[in-house]
């Protein structure tokens, strides 16, 4: 049950983020690290390729929750925590990839 919940819920956070994008990098809504917040292209970049992780990483977890069921509900919780870490560690190395490639400079201006 607890990976049913978990995995709807990073669903549903995922398709809202991609549905209502964030506009502007701000601290309230939104993929927030010191690297998305840095360059409104890498916060456009970071929201988009977070949500769409959100949403198949949330697939994952609801599949296991439904095999799984209700039995090794700590299972479930790591494999919620190991997604969470997996997402940033995934969208962190994208947002860093994009850096490098357009030469260091992180303003966004060509």
């Amino acid at each position: 049950m607890a990976g049913l919940v978990s995995g709807g819920l990073m669903i549903i956070a995922g398709i809202l983020i991609k549905q209502f994008p964030p506009k502007s990098i701000n601290s309230v809504y939104g993929y927030r690290t010191r690297r998305s917040m840095s360059d409104q292209r890498l916060w456009n970049e970071a929201n988009r390729y977070s949500a769409l992780l959100m949403i198949l990483s949330g697939l994952v977890i609801a599949g296991m929750g439904f095999l799984l069921g209700s039995s090794l509900i700590i299972l479930q919780l790591i494999l919620l925590v190991a997604a969470c870490v997996i997402i940033f560690m995934l969208t962190e190395k994208r947002l860093k990839t994009m850096m490098h490639s357009q030469g260091g400079d992180r303003s966004g201006r060509s």
